[in-house]
């Protein structure tokens, strides 16, 4: 077994009379990937900032084996005042450029240094010019790497005016500039696209040290981690694997202890049946007897209330059309800036679940806006249903007013609201979304993210629709919650619409993606399948595309006098040459792609080409995959091989 990187031994903290974390134990071996999920408020970031030295623990300690480098991220990453993106790149280098200040004194004091003290500097130099040698002799191309690898092509950017998801990219870029031994993560995918997202993962898996990844993103809990830890009720339990892994180890707990609990329960039963009968309690044994009973009543009832699980249901409109709306030759771009949407035909029918998938700032906002006609097209229209009912929740959650408390954003001052066809006081529906009724009076102003969210979900569950349109709905939510909106959104019959960076959420709610491309006239393309499918299926369109336009050139070749090939039908002749014309022009798209990719300007913005150009080039790479297979088994059969 390997060696401890980072332990915890017996932490509490506590935040009044309740235990935030309990006595918790953990160790995380070198070389190891550990996930940590858990409810929000379970206290995740306190464990952060007691793992980040931020905050001290009211007992126990936090132990870091002498040695090693931690590099730690937090979810809202500080800077210096003033830093721009190549100063805050510098600061990162400061082990680095210690190493290399120590290794030029060393050299400082050789000339002057005899027996022992020579012995031990040059064992001392020895170790630092082997670190030296892994993190390198210059600190320049280490820097201009971490800015190709993150796509920070402004390096005198201040830091304070970029956008959250630009500030976490260089967060990143800091940590993997420390090449650390120990990496602690809290949300790093947050602001993220999928193209960041993609190189955090490719990093994390090739990452050598030890990690504790705090997310809810659970697509990278499963590509990365080998054990999950969830916090629940301030204690660690610990699961063998990725989050697959955990479902089903979770599942059968959960199948356990509902066993237990009815066991439980009858027995609870017929204790009580026991006490009603007029159990005398003059003896020793009566009394004790009465003693258990009553706790093992306290025990099925924490229990019972533990396995209780909030179910979301979303009420389906009235309408029964199969067209509730559609786009024709949809236009539009922001005042100077790139066109956004070049002539988009859309037909949403009822029971289509649709996602946006594209990088930050290619328009996805601004289609729902479009399509829900708060915002007008510079050509083309929309058409809606005239008896369309919509509901929608925007990413800056603008439906509340901060103004007004929870109960009245909810139920406008109604005591009742109508769920599913019966009445049911309001204050006591909030409860079932985790506002308990002593705090529904707070302001919505007062709300975290994940509270809006919740109140926003609450209240859309009150009003039957057609159309469901939903912009980043999973931001800030805990698993659990995140789990019963797909289990929702999946029973939902009417339309939905959604936008979101989780995407394990997407793969499972949704039955069709409208993907950017932005090599496209159209910019958006549509294909039947979740996001996960896209790849495959672009590059698929991509290997048609280049078979179509290799036929004039085939044919052409076809009129020249060729000897038959052995082995080779006539209809397998010209799917050869038809093969080998595509395979050229695949190649040379590569190669196009490749020569955008080198250039650090691609990547300036989060419209730039490189992004995109990514995507493109694994779509591409997969079409080439697919016909070079099978031109080499074209070729086996010609040569007979």
């Amino acid at each position: 077994m390997p060696p401890i990187a980072l332990s915890l031994i017996n932490v509490t903290k506590r935040f009044g009379a309740d235990p935030v974390l309990d006595g918790l134990n953990l160790g995380l071996f070198q070389q190891e990937k550990v996930g940590l999920i858990g409810r929000n408020g379970a206290g995740k970031s306190t464990l952060f900032r007691v793992l980040a030295g931020e905050e001290a623990p009211d007992t126990g300690e936090v132990v870091v084996t002498q040695g090693l480098r931690v590099a730690r991220l937090s979810q809202e990453p500080p800077f210096a005042p003033g830093a721009t993106v190549r100063s805050a790149l510098e600061e990162a280098l400061g082990d680095h450029r210690s190493l290399l200040a120590r290794h030029q004194s060393i050299h400082d004091r050789l000339p002057g240094a005899t027996g022992s003290e020579m012995d031990r500097l040059h064992q001392e130099l020895a170790v630092v010019e082997h670190q030296l040698h892994h993190l390198g002799w210059d600190l320049e191309p280490r820097l201009k790497e971490a800015a190709v690898i993150w796509g920070l092509a402004d390096l005198a950017a201040p830091v304070e005016s970029l956008s959250g998801g630009w500030r976490k990219r260089v967060a990143l870029a800091q940590a993997w500039l420390k090449d650390p031994d120990v990496l602690v993560l809290d949300e790093p995918t947050n602001h993220l696209d999928p193209d960041q997202v993609e190189k955090l993962e490719a990093w994390l898996q090739t990452f050598e040290g030890a990690l504790l990844l705090i997310t809810h993103d659970r697509h990278l809990l499963d590509a990365v981690v080998t054990r999950m830890l969830e916090l629940e009720d301030g204690v660690l339990r610990s699961y063998d694997g990725g989050y697959s892994d955990y479902l089903l180890e979770k599942s059968d707990r959960a199948f356990r202890e509902s066993r237990l609990t009815e066991h439980m329960q009858n027995r609870l039963r017929r204790e009580m049946a026991w006490l009603r009968r007029g159990a005398k309690a003059r003896t020793r044994k009566s009394k004790l007897r009465i003693q258990e009973v009553l706790d093992l009543k306290d025990t099925v009832e924490d229990r019972t209330r533990m396995e209780t699980r909030q179910s979301l249901t979303f009420a389906a409109g009235g309408n029964r059309s199969d067209a509730l709306l559609r786009t024709e030759g949809l236009r539009f771009a922001h005042p100077g800036g790139p066109e956004l949407i070049g002539g988009l035909d859309l037909n949403l029918q009822r029971g289509l679940r649709l996602a946006l998938l594209g990088p930050n700032g290619c328009g996805k906002s601004t289609l729902l806006r479009l399509l829900l006609g708060e915002w007008a097209p510079d050509a083309g229209d929309v058409i809606r249903h005239p008896k369309l009912a919509v509901a929608a929740i925007s990413q800056g959650r603008g439906e509340l007013d901060g103004r007004r408390s929870i109960l009245d954003n909810l139920a406008d001052r109604a005591a009742v609201v109508n769920v599913g066809g019966s009445t049911i006081l309001a204050h006591v529906y909030l409860t079932r979304f985790g506002f308990p009724v002593d705090q529904q009076a707070r302001l919505a102003d007062t709300l975290s993210g994940g509270e809006r969210n919740r109140l926003l979900l609450a209240k859309a569950m009150l009003t039957p629709v057609d159309l469901l349109v939903l912009d980043e709905p999973t931001n800030d939510l805990d698993i659990p919650t995140l789990q019963n909106l797909e289990e929702a959104l999946m029973a939902f019959p009417g339309t939905l619409l959604v936008v979101s960076h989780d995407r394990f959420f997407l793969d499972q709610v949704a039955t069709h993606t409208l993907a950017w491309n932005p090599a496209g006239a159209v910019r958006w393309e549509l294909y039947e399948g979740p996001p996960s499918t896209v790849r495959s299926l672009r590059g698929e369109r991509a290997a048609q595309a280049a078979l179509a336009q290799a036929e004039p050139a085939a044919k052409v070749r076809e009129t020249a006098p060729r000897p038959r090939k052995p082995g080779l039908t006539q209809k397998e002749q010209r799917r050869l040459l038809e093969v080998e014309t595509a395979l050229e022009a695949l190649q040379a798209q590569v190669a196009a792609l490749d020569a955008l990719l080198a250039d650090p300007a691609a990547f300036l913005r989060s419209d730039s080409p490189g992004h995109r150009a990514l995507e493109d080039r694994a779509a591409v790479a997969a079409a080439l995959e697919t016909l070079e297979n099978e031109w080499l088994h074209l070729e086996a059969q010609r040569t007979g091989d």
